[in-house]
């Protein structure tokens, strides 16, 4: 097998994530449970699994923890705990602003992810899979993204 990186958007991440959950919307961790938010878990849960676990449930954990990179590294998180905090109070112009900063930072959050011929196999089925709906709504994404995976 053949690895090779590939960079991908935020957005991306999140569309390949969604069609290797089978259209599902994926269950963020409980930010209370240090259990569900701990990649060290994962890695246990992995030892004591005698190391073998699904390659798609790998490729999904994979994903998940670029996604959750993205959100620290652009802020998201910060703002969402300090809005958590305000919710009583409403969202004042400041805090929309600052709302508007951090997504435009996250649109242009990219990443490098390393990717060998079995998880290209497995993000291009799940891009196939997706409904024809979103080959209308989102063509030049779903467009580049199985040119990204066929190189």
């Amino acid at each position: 097998m053949q690895a090779s990186t590939v960079t991908f958007y935020h957005h991306e991440i999140s569309l390949l994530l969604f069609a290797l959950e089978g259209g599902k919307a994926l269950i963020s961790p409980d930010v209370d449970s240090c259990e569900e938010a701990c990649s060290v878990v994962e890695s246990v849960e992995e030892l004591l699994c005698g190391g073998t676990i699904d390659p798609k449930k790998q490729l999904v954990r994979h994903l998940n923890n670029h996604l959750r990179e993205a959100l620290i590294e652009c802020g998201m998180f910060e703002l969402m705990a300090g809005a958590q905090q305000d919710a009583a109070q409403s969202v004042s112009s400041e805090d929309r602003s600052k709302f508007q900063q951090v997504n435009r930072r996250l649109a242009d959050w990219s990443c490098q992810i390393k990717l060998d011929d079995e998880e290209r196999g497995l993000l291009g089925d799940a891009l196939s899979r997706l409904p024809r709906s979103s080959l209308i709504t989102m063509p030049r994404t779903i467009w580049r993204l199985r040119r990204k995976l066929k190189k």
